[in-house]
């Protein structure tokens, strides 16, 4: 730590500021993401910019700490941040994008859903609060909060899209990003989305149709460098993996068939047949036990109502079940799903 320079935890971060910095309690703020296999030299870069500008920032305390943050099922509104920065004025904003964007151009990581890319990333901006301070919501829960030009404190909510409150103005600088994100759209793609069946931080599962033919398929969403599994493999190489399978085993009456596949906004799809929409978000009857992780050999009979089990092969690294109720888990490695799951992505 350099002089001049102090540190504190928060949570899974670690937070260097410069002791007389004075730090506003919101504004702009500027998210950094990164891999597991470049996150040390993202780091080092954004340090040593911060610390030459005396710039407050964060970062997750370690790989273990931004493999949570970008697993699966971690929360949407905040994956992928890996470094926070806290530039003081606009001025200091634009600098930042500007000059750590050119020194970072190139550098991988999942794109932060509730924040506004800067180019190609892996800049993001976003406003909120800089300070901790919290509110009661609707429901009277504790959230952090921002203070509106009443002096009020509203929340500050961290959603998988972005949004800014409706008396911040959007800095000029920032309209062309914001154009360039409006102008992803699903026009021209041949299929039809209808609804969502569920959502994961490795991406979406949706029903939809085919226009030309109107076949119903359901499309199977992929974030690339997100929704890692414990080897930290992510939701694209899976997904890729799970295409190659079933089109090895096209022509079998078990397995769903390939419709086609495409990228949208750098996100990978795969659209299968209908009958895998039948299946996904059908919660299998109270009482089902799978008996191996290959789900072949169908329900016991002799497990009771009310109850799950679920036992992994060789090839499953985690399990997450539950026995007695309806919140089932995952085999996270395996094709298997043992419970009542909206969907099996």
């Amino acid at each position: 730590m350099p002089g001049g320079w102090a540190a504190s935890e928060l949570d899974d971060w670690l937070v260097h500021r410069p002791i007389d910095a004075k730090i506003p309690a919101q504004g702009w703020k500027v998210h950094v993401s990164a891999c597991l296999d470049n996150a040390e030299r993202v780091l080092a870069a954004v340090a040593d910019y911060c610390r030459n500008g005396r710039i407050a920032f964060k970062f997750r305390r370690s790989l273990g700490a931004l493999l949570l943050a970008n697993a699966k099922y971690a929360n949407r509104g905040s994956s992928g941040k890996f470094v926070t920065i806290y530039p003081v004025d606009e001025a200091q904003l634009e600098a930042v994008l500007t000059e750590l964007g050119e020194a970072l151009d190139g550098s991988p990581g999942p794109y932060v859903l509730s924040d506004l890319r800067w180019g190609k990333g892996p800049l993001y901006v976003r406003y909120g609060g800089f300070a901790e301070r919290y509110c009661l919501s609707e429901t009277g829960s504790l959230e952090l909060a921002i203070e509106d030009p009443q002096g009020r404190l509203v929340p500050d909510r961290r959603t998988p899209t972005f949004r800014f409150p409706e008396w911040v103005r959007l800095p000029v600088f920032l309209e062309p990003h914001l154009a360039a994100r409006n102008s992803v759209k699903v026009d021209g793609l041949p299929y039809r989305i209808e609804r969502a069946l569920h959502f994961s931080n490795g991406g979406g599962l949706y029903v939809g149709q085919h226009i030309q033919t109107g076949a119903q398929v359901v499309l199977k969403e992929a974030r690339p460098h997100a929704g890692l599994d414990v080897d930290g493999t992510d939701a694209v190489a899976r997904l890729r993996r799970e295409q190659e399978m079933l089109e090895r085993l096209d022509g079998l009456d078990v397995v769903p068939r390939v419709h086609g596949s495409f990228t949208l906004g750098e996100h990978f799809f795969l659209a299968l047949s209908s009958s895998t929409a039948a299946r996904c978000g059908r919660p299998l009857p109270s009482g089902t036990r799978w008996s191996d992780s290959t789900a072949t050999s169908g329900p016991s009979p002799n497990t009771p109502r009310g109850s799950s089990t679920c036992k992994p092969n060789s090839n499953a690294r985690s399990i997450r079940c539950t026995s007695g109720g309806s919140s089932l888990g995952i085999c996270t490695r395996s094709m298997s799903c043992c419970g009542q799951t909206a969907g099996w992505y």
